[in-house]
């Protein structure tokens, strides 16, 4: 029996739907996905990193834990109140607060409720000695020594390059690095963190 679907009003209704779902649909998953990497893709401004100071403030609870100021150390992690010991470093600060509100009210059950709010401090590295413009650098991503003296203007005609002192914020632990070496050799090119020195000694004449 010859026939077209220009006959079958029915039968070329159903396809249309048919193909009018599938775009929906198709589209609606492409949604989705486009929305999940938005998601996983931690923006730089959230992010906490080691040497970082925050600032943890608990709310909506009675006898509420003192707010506290800490630096996050180059392991990352922090103990809090009631010997909870949380993982901050390379973290996003909202996940963080997420993982500390469970811990407390799902896990320990040590309150019915609560609210954490993790306030991050100035992020900066002091540059001294020896460079064109000393002072305060912003902390940008994963900085390092040579990156922080750019920041400061660069060495000045003065300046050894083979002798920078790097004095950590957390420990005081002092770190000699040659930067000329670093500049050749990024492998060398020691990071550093928000809080930290850097002293840029005076060559020997």
């Amino acid at each position: 029996m010859n026939w077209s679907l220009a006959k079958c009003p029915r039968a070329l209704w159903a396809l249309l739907s048919l193909a009018a779902c599938l775009l929906f649909s198709g589209c609606e998953t492409g949604g989705k996905n486009t929305a999940g990497t938005t998601t996983t893709q931690a923006p730089p401004q959230d992010l906490l990193r080691a040497g970082e100071r925050i600032k943890i403030v608990y709310q909506d609870i009675p006898d509420a834990p003192p707010t506290t100021e800490q630096q996050i150390p180059e392991n990352g992690k922090l103990e809090l109140p009631k010997g909870v010991e949380v993982v901050f470093a390379n973290r996003l600060k909202t996940e963080v607060e997420k993982e500390i509100q469970d811990i407390y009210v799902n896990q320990k059950h040590l309150y019915p409720r609560m609210t954490v709010n993790i306030e991050r401090q100035g992020l900066a590295v002091s540059v001294g000695g020896e460079v064109h413009t000393p002072g305060m650098v912003v902390h940008l991503g994963q900085m390092t020594v040579t990156r922080a003296i750019n920041a400061a203007g660069g060495f000045n005609e003065f300046a050894d390059r083979k002798d920078v002192i790097v004095t950590r914020a957390i420990t005081k632990e002092q770190i000699h690095v040659n930067v000329k070496q670093a500049f050749d050799n990024p492998a060398l090119d020691l990071p550093v963190y928000p809080g930290d020195s850097i002293l840029v000694t005076r060559r020997i004449l």
